[in-house]
């Protein structure tokens, strides 16, 4: 158990030292091959955790990801880690939530699906299972989203003949205002001198 327990924390160690690249804000979705490391340490905290081999762990009970910008909850989450300071995680919940911070001209985003895939080396969270993402006031419901970290893009497909649902609100001051009130008791135009 002692082993085990070292061996955990070991792993926890290397993952929340593990320190991201600094990319500013708004910065281009990564080239293909390119890695993108997750900005600040990564803190995780569950009920439980086995470390099954050096690279996997998995976390149950009120499971908890988060990082500089960057937060997942749910009941279980499988977690690994490809190359060092990236990582695949599998998190799923009933259901699991997501929440990203928002930038200068980009409101933030939650989302939430019975499962949650997101995979550091793309900055890709792939959500499925009654999956609903909100940015701002606008909201997207699918069986799908794929959601770009990096690029904050938004992809939803249906499955089995349903359809994506998408609710736009539209902005403040869009011309749809009613019209000014005139005043009603309002004296009649006096005459000119010149009349």
């Amino acid at each position: 158990m002692r082993r085990k327990a070292s061996a955990l924390l070991l792993a926890l160690a290397t993952l929340a030292t593990a320190v991201a690249a600094q990319t500013p804000k708004g910065a281009p979705a990564p080239a293909k091959g390119e890695l993108r490391m997750p900005r600040g340490p990564i803190k995780i905290t569950a009920e439980r955790a086995d470390l099954e081999r050096r690279e996997m762990a998995l976390y149950r009970g009120n499971v908890r990801l988060v990082s500089a910008e960057l937060e997942l909850g749910g009941d279980r989450l499988e977690l690994r880690q490809p190359v060092k300071g990236q990582f695949h995680a599998v998190l799923t919940g009933k259901p699991a939530r997501l929440n990203h911070q928002g930038a200068a001209d980009v409101p933030p985003l939650t989302a939430s699906a019975g499962k949650i895939v997101y995979d550091t080396r793309t900055s890709l969270v792939e959500l499925s299972g009654g999956a609903s993402l909100t940015r701002g006031s606008d909201t997207v419901s699918s069986d799908s989203i794929s959601y770009n970290l990096a690029a904050r893009r938004i992809s939803a497909s249906g499955a089995g003949g349903s359809q994506v649902q998408i609710v736009i609100e539209p902005p403040a001051g869009n011309g749809q205002e009613k019209p000014a009130p005139v005043p009603q008791n309002t004296p009649p135009p006096v005459p000119s001198p010149s009349q």
